[in-house]
């Protein structure tokens, strides 16, 4: 084989090498996430231990988010209705009972009255235990007509008071209540919850990557003398940390697939209940799973997490294992 010859098919391997790079680099990367995860699942019962608790620490803001959700849908509800009741005056007449009804109707911001005379509310009175005793010991019907207001749904909160201040200058008219202030309240609570849910996923994240740190950093001591053959041998760093990283991805990924599985038993366990209490409550309500952004936002998150908890154990420890 002549000089020109061998130059030709050097020349033609470099190239070939340059245009299959990248596909050798992915095959190597998949090679070893595969091997990674063989490994770990070689000793179930340690990888176990450290996917449950990634699991376990997931959960509990995946709880409390799921939680706060299922009330933001329940506030929104409530604070979109914001029903009024209006007390009228013991003196008012049937004529003029009418005429309010139909007077209070006829705004713009009112979508329904509904008329309830001083026996219907004492009717309703009587059902509760304890209370019809009592009303029992009167001479007469303490309790006042009143007038259901039901606003638009969605009506600004200035809207809603503009209308209660219009109702509340009608004669015959001795009171206005907004049943409001509980949703305010719970809408304040709701806003505390949102800050506490983020507080603890901050510390838990923390719980994460110092437990896979810690996780990848025992693995380091027990391959130790099989990472200074490979550096030995011409082995990079970059080489030596590939299955650590993946072995740290693996722990996140398969961590928040179990916390998505928790999440999913609470709610399966818990929907029923919810579901009774708020049939007794007279309220159309119903325990809604955690959503299908937020669960893969979970199992990104626990990836990503274990990536750092691995590369951070791996960047402490390896640089001190030399040939």
């Amino acid at each position: 084989m002549s000089e020109k010859q061998v130059s030709q098919q050097g020349a033609s391997a470099a190239k070939l090498g340059a245009g299959d790079k990248f596909s050798a680099y992915f095959r190597n990367h998949q090679m070893v996430a595969v091997e990674s995860l063989a490994k770990l699942l070689s000793t179930p019962a340690s990888s176990l231990l450290t996917w449950l608790v990634i699991a376990i620490a997931l959960t509990l803001p995946g709880a409390l988010y799921m939680a706060v959700n299922n009330l933001q849908q329940l506030s929104g509800h409530f604070e979109a209705s914001g029903q009024m009741t209006v007390f009228l005056t013991t003196d008012i007449r049937e004529a003029d009972t009418t005429s309010l009804r139909l007077k209070v109707g006829s705004l713009d911001q009112v979508n329904k009255v509904v008329y309830v005379s001083p026996e219907q509310a004492l009717e309703e009175f009587t059902q509760y235990g304890g209370i019809s005793e009592a009303l029992s010991f009167l001479d007469e019907n303490p309790l006042p007509a009143v007038l259901l207001v039901e606003p638009p749904l969605g009506i600004d909160k200035d809207e809603l008071n503009v209308l209660v201040a219009q109702i509340k200058s009608f004669k015959h008219v001795d009171s206005v209540q907004v049943d409001m202030a509980w949703v305010e309240r719970l809408l304040a609570l709701l806003a505390l919850a949102q800050r506490l849910v983020a507080v603890v996923g901050v510390l838990l994240a923390l719980a994460i990557v110092l437990v896979v740190g810690n996780t990848i950093r025992l693995s380091i001591a027990a391959r130790t003398e099989e990472i200074r053959v490979i550096k030995l041998v011409g082995g990079t760093n970059a080489y030596v940390r590939r299955p650590f990283l993946y072995s740290g991805f693996w722990y996140g990924a398969i961590g928040g697939l179990l916390a998505w599985l928790m999440l999913g038993l609470c709610w399966i366990l818990l929907q029923g209940p919810v579901a009774d209490i708020a049939t007794l409550y007279g309220a159309d309500f119903y325990l809604q799973p955690l959503p299908f952004e937020p669960t893969c936002w979970l199992i990104l998150s626990a990836s990503l997490l274990g990536l750092i908890g691995s590369w951070w154990s791996v960047q402490r420890h390896l640089v001190a294992i030399e040939p």
